[in-house]
């Protein structure tokens, strides 16, 4: 848990020269690994993130998986791309953002559809917020910082 809040402080006060450094070795951690190889040619993958460097490290996470990747700021731009694009096929969804937060996200977009997988992922591991979290109706949790193997590993349990 100290972990996950020190990671998370320290990337929403990055300024620009740092946020550079931390961009160029996050990049060159997905080129220097050799992942399993995913293809996921044809699926759509939903980001609600209001963090930019969390958003940054699952586009280089997901780029070499061939799946389209669609970003929203907040969990209500995350309900109305849901509304718009009827076929997303995963959202990775954070807990805590603007406007509205990724439980109230995850209950509308399961109200306009209920098949599509949520991994609820969060940096502020509270008391009972995995279990709301499903109680919400995601599919699954992530804890960051995140994994990269298993990161891969949960989205590639849904498509």
């Amino acid at each position: 848990m100290i972990s996950a809040t020190i990671y998370c402080n320290f990337i929403t006060s990055l300024k620009n020269s740092s946020f550079i450094r931390v961009n160029k070795l996050i990049m060159k951690h997905f080129q220097a690994s050799n992942q399993i190889k995913y293809d996921w040619k044809g699926k759509v993958i939903l980001i609600a993130e209001d963090i930019f460097t969390s958003t940054r490290y699952y586009q280089a996470a997901l780029k070499k998986t061939n799946s389209e990747i669609l970003i929203a700021k907040n969990g209500q731009e995350a309900v109305e791309i849901v509304e718009e694009n009827k076929n997303i096929d995963l959202i990775l969804m954070d807990i805590h953002m603007p406007e509205l937060n990724g439980f109230e996200a995850t209950k509308k977009i399961k109200k306009i559809n209920h098949n599509i997988p949520i991994v609820m992922q969060t940096a502020y591991i509270l008391s009972g917020e995995e279990e709301k979290s499903y109680e919400a109706g995601c599919d699954d949790f992530l804890t960051k910082p995140i994994d990269l193997n298993k990161l891969l590993s949960v989205v590639n349990n849904y498509l």
